[in-house]
């Protein structure tokens, strides 16, 4: 697994991890990663957002910092999918995973 600051120009978005070609971004108003295809597709074909490789202690700094909160109104409808989520992941999880640390 491997961790990605996302950006749309200087703005930054998204801290996203990917894995066996899945893409997830984390969800500041969930707390967890979820899968988000349209990241993935972004990230293998449409290429409209750049993506920069972090590690773990830049990731937690960036999520400590607020990356990845949504605005409630503007995006009720991804938010409510999202907090459905049947398989989101923890981000000590994702975390574990990019040090290696899980069978």
């Amino acid at each position: 697994m491997r961790l990605y600051l996302v950006k749309d120009g200087q703005r930054e978005v998204w801290v996203a991890a990917l894995a066996n070609e899945h893409m997830y971004s984390y969800v500041a108003n969930t707390g967890f990663f979820h899968d988000n295809n349209a990241l993935r597709n972004d990230f293998y074909m449409d290429f409209d957002y750049d993506y920069e490789e972090i590690d773990v202690i830049q990731a937690k700094a960036l999520i400590a910092a607020g990356i990845g909160t949504l605005d409630e109104e503007t995006t009720a409808d991804a938010l409510a999918k999202w907090r459905s989520d049947p398989r989101p992941l923890a981000p000590n999880d994702v975390f574990a995973a990019v040090a290696g640390l899980t069978p």
